[in-house]
């Protein structure tokens, strides 16, 4: 049984495995998935941020990068501002999934991009266009992409950081690469950081069974990030979405069923 490796934390509300799974047995394969996040992730506190005067303050509009600032946000609000009232002000996120976990914690509705769920796809929206005087916050990790913050305020916003979490890697044992060279055939991305962590932690001699996978990324700027080596074996998705990454590998393996001789 080949297995596919995703490179996220494992959810309970995650639904990639079970659509890749019906998938596979649709298609008259045995496929099991192994989630392994190469990203440890836990609180930060940013000693210099008062967070009930934060929240109090007017916005235009606010942003959350992911589910885990969502989380962490959270787990922050309840702990240092349980009495303050949300901000009454647009409140983003990337993707349908994000937006989600934000709207549970914000108990307000949450605007995400229709098609593509990325920072660009985002910052393409209209209502986004004309930001000029606005005041937004950003609830991220104490490092990220600068992409969102950097073009608003170019095009003349005045944005803030929240720091909710911090983000580490994860050391792989020479074991465990050694039971993905022998099982695994399909890699999932959907992460910067997760596919550059996973990278650096390869040995050199797993560079042949990297380049014998097929690589499944959620968008065009993922791809751009595979070496020159692994580049020929990826498949960009429409998006993140378990939904898109696994139509992607469906027409991966169809593609490849077609092409093989039968009796």
């Amino acid at each position: 049984m080949s297995s596919a490796l995703i490179l996220r934390p494992a959810s309970p509300t995650d639904t990639l495995q079970q659509l890749l799974q019906q998938r596979a047995v649709q298609l008259g394969l045995s496929l099991a998935c192994d989630y392994h996040s190469m990203v440890q992730i836990s609180a930060y506190t940013d000693a210099s941020v008062n967070l009930a005067e934060l929240l109090q303050q007017p916005w235009h509009g606010a942003m959350m990068v992911s589910v885990n600032a969502a989380q962490f946000f959270a787990a922050q609000v309840a702990q240092y501002a349980p009495e303050v009232v949300m901000p009454n002000c647009r409140w983003y996120a990337v993707g349908p999934t994000s937006a989600a976990a934000i709207a549970q914690v914000v108990k307000r509705p949450v605007t995400c991009p229709w098609r593509e769920h990325n920072s660009e796809a985002l910052l393409a929206l209209p209502e986004l266009q004309q930001v000029a005087g606005q005041r937004w916050l950003l609830v991220r990790a104490n490092e990220g992409r600068e992409l969102f913050a950097d073009t608003l305020r170019a095009r003349g916003a005045d944005v803030h950081y929240l720091a909710v979490y911090q983000r580490n890697p994860v050391t792989v044992s020479s074991a465990q690469i050694e039971h993905w060279q022998q099982h695994v055939r399909c890699i999932f991305v959907s992460s910067a950081e997760q596919l550059g962590y996973f990278l650096a932690a390869m040995p050199r001699q797993a560079l042949s069974w990297l380049q014998q996978c097929t690589w499944v990324v959620a968008s065009q700027r993922l791809a751009a990030l595979l070496p020159a080596a692994l580049a020929p074996n990826a498949v960009i998705a429409d998006s993140a979405t378990p939904f898109a990454m696994v139509e992607a590998w469906q027409q991966v393996i169809t593609h490849q069923q077609e092409a093989t001789p039968h009796d």
